[in-house]
C-alpha cells in the first residue's frame, strides 16, 4: 500500500472487489517501520515499497486458490 486505508477513509473499490476486508491488514512501509522500531527488538535498515509487489501477491493468491477445496472457495476460508 502506498497510503493507509485509515487515511483514505475506505478500502478502494478496485481493491475491495478483489480481497474485501483483508485489505485493512495491508500497510505502508512507514507503518511497518514504526511497528518494528517501537519494539526495540530490531534495528530497521529499510522499510519501503517493493517494486511490483502485486505480482508476488498475485502468485501467492493463485497458489492458495489452487489448493482450496470447493467448500473453502464457497465460504471464503
Amino acid at each position: 500500500m502506498t497510503r493507509e486505508v485509515r487515511d483514505l477513509g475506505a478500502i478502494p473499490s478496485r481493491i475491495k472487489h478483489v480481497v474485501g476486508w483483508e485489505a485493512i491488514a495491508w500497510h505502508t512501509g512507514e507503518w511497518w517501520r514504526f511497528q518494528w522500531e517501537i519494539t526495540e527488538l530490531v534495528d530497521v535498515a529499510c522499510a519501503r515499497l517493493q517494486d511490483d509487489a502485486w505480482r508476488d501477491w498475485l502468485l501467492w493468491a493463485r497458489a492458495c486458490a489452487e489448493h482450496q477445496t470447493d467448500g473453502e472457495k464457497a465460504t471464503g476460508r
